[in-house]
């Protein structure tokens, strides 16, 4: 789900590089020797941090990155000429952030990386596509993780309050558990079983459907055969009457073929529309039948002790 980890040291390093690429402040630039000066030390030591953060950031220590990113970013004023090297250094944080939570599953990690790629969202050029959409994507497979992870953590934590009621840490007794994880094993059989009766009941219908459609068309098949016939009846009869008009014998024959065509042509139609029908009705009765013997040997706590019980519906 989430990019590679080679390709995401790559994106820092090419951020790294397009911070210490970054212009100084217009300010900076214009100012007299002594704010020159203190631009000058400004820079350095944004540069020097901003190297130590990606070495750490290679070399997996994803803490220390973090740290020393956030103190390069808390260095730089706040003015607008220095938003865009803000901007980089908060990508790099969240990138960072990102990679530490794979080495220690804390969710903070995810909801702040969550944060800092949401506002570095708002800052691209509209005209920007192309980085909106890989930002955009970036955001949405942080937020699937995110949710993930909270479902996880709400489990762990059912799963400990269970436990601790289980061991008559505030609870009835270990028969309570026992008795909810019986109850969730009856509700997912029941769950089953209603989805396989549902299939079974579609695959009646459409095996229904089919072959009463087939058994139209092999009537008509029927047809077919039958006006052929008559038409070998009109020939013979023709040549019992003595006619010779070849064109007599002509349009008989093309009313032969048309029908003999038909015939053919319908057979194998409706002979496939009944095959399928008859097959899918048979696996819906199949699985209504499966449906209604949802039978099985199922534990349960009774009063007193476990034991075992017979269910199942019919």
């Amino acid at each position: 789900m989430a990019m590679a980890t080679h390709g995401r040291r790559w994106l820092s390093a090419g951020l790294a590089a397009a911070l210490a690429a970054l212009p100084a402040a217009p300010e900076v630039r214009a100012a007299a020797p002594a704010k020159a000066k203190a631009g000058d030390e400004l820079n350095a030591k944004i540069s020097a941090l901003a190297q130590e953060a990606q070495t750490r950031f290679e070399t997996a220590d994803y803490a220390g990155a973090i740290e020393l990113w956030t103190q390069a970013y808390a260095a730089l004023p706040n003015e607008p000429a220095y938003d865009k090297r803000r901007n980089v250094l908060a990508y790099q944080i969240a990138q960072a952030c990102v990679e530490a939570y794979e080495l220690d599953p804390q969710l903070v990690y995810l909801r702040k990386a969550e944060r800092l790629f949401d506002n570095y969202l708002k800052t691209i050029s509209a005209k920007d596509k192309n980085t909106t959409a890989k930002v955009q994507s970036t955001l949405d497979e942080l937020r699937e993780k995110i949710r993930v992870a909270e479902e996880r953590e709400a489990a762990d934590k059912q799963a400990a309050a269970e436990a601790a009621e289980a061991r008559g840490e505030g609870g009835p007794g270990p028969h309570v558990a026992a008795q909810k994880a019986s109850e969730a094993r009856e509700a997912e059989a029941r769950a089953v079983a209603e989805r396989e009766a549902k299939r079974a009941r579609r695959l009646t219908i459409a095996g229904g459907a089919l072959t009463g459609a087939g058994a139209i068309v092999l009537g008509v098949m029927a047809y077919g055969l039958a006006r052929g016939a008559r038409v070998d009846r009109d020939g013979e009869a023709a040549k019992a009457d003595g006619v010779t008009d070849p064109a007599v014998y002509r349009d008989l024959l093309d009313q032969g073929t048309a029908a003999n065509t038909l015939a053919i042509a319908t057979a194998v139609a409706g002979g496939v529309l009944v095959v399928t029908g008859i097959g899918l009705l048979g696996a819906g009765a199949a699985g209504q039948q499966r449906a209604r013997r949802d039978l099985g040997l199922a534990p349960t706590w009774l009063r007193g002790g476990a034991g075992v019980v017979l269910q199942g519906r019919f």
